[in-house]
């Protein structure tokens, strides 16, 4: 043990207890190891025995008689100048220790075995399968002929590449200079003699005329109007009441004297479920003017039968498949026809005219004209492909015709188509069909330069009206793009045909959703009225812009055809496409047709057909249709 030196600082508090190291006062204690070696025999302490230190420990107490515990406490608060005792050999550096497990990883003594020598150097062996690399002797056999120098050969096969000499026979006359033929067909391609007639009139420098309808610029006559009000100075109302009309208000379903009643019908299922329908729920939808019935299949004869107008009696011309088209923005069809080559001369047009055909499809028939039959080549045959306009194409020649329409004298706007359709005052065999509320247009307001048959669509369209063709006759028919506001269609609308649930194929739903529109202003310019029109029961709170203007709505009745047009055309429209055969009950469906169909979710509903689109490929015939509704 070393020297030590025993350390009391707290004062004698009257206990005996002896109290080494640190009292927590800050003193430092001296770094020096400590042990005890007491031997206290028939010691009677009652308080316990506290050692303080602040350097290593070594204990060796005997206490016989001491009945106590003993504790044994680390006070962390002291110098940490390090701890030296035997209890912590167990974290001391180990010292080595050699014994006779580390011979493992001694360094192994070199083995010499007889399987050491697979790694050693191998003695070079001579047998004779060294020949193989030896160098070859060469050897001349015929087989080296392959690749001496050849010898020229002279035989009768070098005669095709030796040069050609010429021949002389008739073949080459093919490109031998043409010899001037004078023939009648050579006549086609000749300088063409100027001719006389009254065609070429359209061409010639045109004369000044002198007409009345110069009074168009006239100064205009002050009209007084009681639609003008709308814009005169506010007064002060009348005496009275003002009651704005109302909608009628639909009944109620079942009458409160007899509620609880059940009702059976004749739309009874047969599979036992109840049917229950309203009786009062309104009057029952407008039958339709043909109705096809449902059935389970439906068997048509597809034919498309197309004769020359000239030679209805003959057989028909041979067709291979056959299309056309027409809708209610244009006024005539337009078809597309493919023939054997057998037709040709019968389909193929004259320099500057058209060949009028009649096409019969399923036994309707139709007057169209071919304008068109460029060539073509198919194998293993020829076809003949010909495409045109319907009969009303006369009124629209192709080559432009730019004509002045007017009418000095009061007219109404039939009479003023009817005048459309002659040449000089004189008709020429084509009439007007006219289907809308006809109107009185004053002389000198209207004037119009263009063909035929724009002089009748501005006519039509100034009211919302359109043009469409007869099918055989040359009468033009005008008809109303709406026959009636959607909002009536319901209640009033009588569909001329109606569709079974499942009969058409639905291709394609489109969803136009337009604003709700419930007011327009429409105006005749200089020589018209101007109206302010709403649709009934609403506020008219949605205007439709821009106003609509036109010479020909000159009186108020046109001025309302115009804004029902425009105000249909609003609100949520549904268009169907939809393709169903050519039944002999309804025959082709044509565009303005009233339709009542079932939609692709099973929604029955009223619309106007606006294009039609017939198509055979034999001995397929399918009509295709573009319907709108409103939903």
């Amino acid at each position: 043990m070393g020297d030590a030196k025993l350390l009391f600082f707290a004062p004698q508090d009257g206990t005996g207890r002896l109290v080494f190291g640190d009292t927590g006062g800050g003193e430092v204690i001296p770094d020096a190891p400590l042990a005890i070696d007491a031997d206290l025999p028939g010691l009677d302490y009652g308080g316990p025995l506290v050692l303080r230190f602040g350097t290593g420990l070594s204990m060796d107490v005997d206490l016989p008689g001491l009945d106590g515990t003993v504790v044994l406490e680390w006070d962390a608060n002291v110098s940490r100048g390090g701890v030296r005792a035997e209890l912590q050999s167990v974290w001391q550096e180990a010292a080595p220790a050699a014994a006779g497990a580390s011979l493992p990883w001694r360094e192994s003594a070199p083995l010499r075995v007889a399987a050491q020598a697979r790694w050693q150097e191998a003695t070079p062996l001579a047998t004779a399968t060294a020949t193989r690399w030896q160098e070859g002797e060469r050897q001349r056999t015929a087989v080296a002929v392959h690749w001496q120098d050849a010898q020229q050969l002279g035989g009768g096969v070098v005669l095709a590449w030796k040069e050609a000499q010429h021949q002389c026979t008739a073949v080459a006359v093919r490109w031998q200079d043409g010899q001037g033929l004078r023939a009648a067909v050579a006549a086609h391609w000749q300088q063409m003699r100027p001719r006389r007639a009254a065609v070429l009139t359209h061409w010639q420098e045109a004369q000044p005329l002198r007409a009345a309808v110069g009074e168009h610029w006239r100064d205009g006559q002050r009209l007084s109007l009681g639609l003008r009000s709308h814009w005169q100075d506010g007064m002060r109302p009348p005496p009275g009441m003002y009651v704005p009309s109302q909608p009628p208000k639909r009944p109620p379903c079942y009458d409160p004297a007899t509620l609880g009643r059940l009702v059976f019908n004749e739309l009874a299922t047969g599979d036992g479920r109840l049917v229950f329908v309203c009786e009062r729920a309104g009057p029952p939808p407008h039958p339709a003017d043909i109705v096809v019935p449902a059935r389970r299949s439906y068997v048509v004869i597809n034919s498309i039968e197309i004769r020359r107008a000239d030679d209805l009696s003959g057989p028909p011309l041979p067709s291979e498949s056959f299309s056309m088209q027409l809708n209610r923005q244009s006024w005539t069809w337009t078809f597309s026809a493919t023939f054997h080559a057998s037709a040709r001369d019968a389909v193929t047009p004259p320099m500057g005219q058209a060949v009028e055909i009649e096409v019969r499809v399923n036994g309707q028939p139709f007057r169209l004209q071919i304008e068109r039959a460029p060539r073509s080549r198919r194998l293993p045959e020829h076809v003949v492909t010909t495409s045109g306009r319907g009969k009303a194409a006369v009124l629209d020649p192709q080559r432009g015709l730019v004509m002045n329409f007017g009418s000095a004298l009061d007219r109404t706007a039939h009479q003023l188509m009817s005048e459309v359709l002659t040449v000089n005052g004189v008709g020429f065999g084509w009439s007007v069909d006219f289907g809308l509320q006809d109107w009185l247009v004053p002389g000198g307001v209207w004037m119009h330069q263009g063909s035929m048959v724009s002089a009748l669509a501005d006519i039509a369209g100034s009211v919302g009206g359109y043009l469409q063709p007869h099918d055989t006759d040359s009468v033009m028919r005008v008809l109303p793009l709406w026959p009636m506001e959607w909002w009536r269609w319901q209640q009033e609308l009588v569909p001329q045909i109606e569709l079974p649930e499942g009969f058409s194929e639905i291709d394609e739903t489109e969803v136009l959703d337009l604003p709700e529109y419930n007011r327009i202003f429409v105006h005749g310019a200089a020589g018209g009225v101007f109206a302010d029109l709403t649709r009934p029961g609403t506020a008219g709170d949605v205007l439709k812009q821009p106003m609509v203007v036109h010479p020909l709505i000159t009186t108020i009745e046109a001025a309302k055809a115009r804004a029902r047009a425009e105000l249909s055309e609003s609100g949520l429209m549904l268009r169907h496409k939809m393709t169903l055969p050519v039944l002999p009950a309804t025959g082709v469906i044509k565009p303005g047709t009233v339709l009542r169909y079932w939609d692709d979710v099973s929604v029955q509903r009223l619309g106007i057909v606006d294009s039609t689109d017939i198509t055979h490929a034999f001995p397929v015939l399918t009509q295709s249709l573009e319907v709108l509704s409103h939903a």
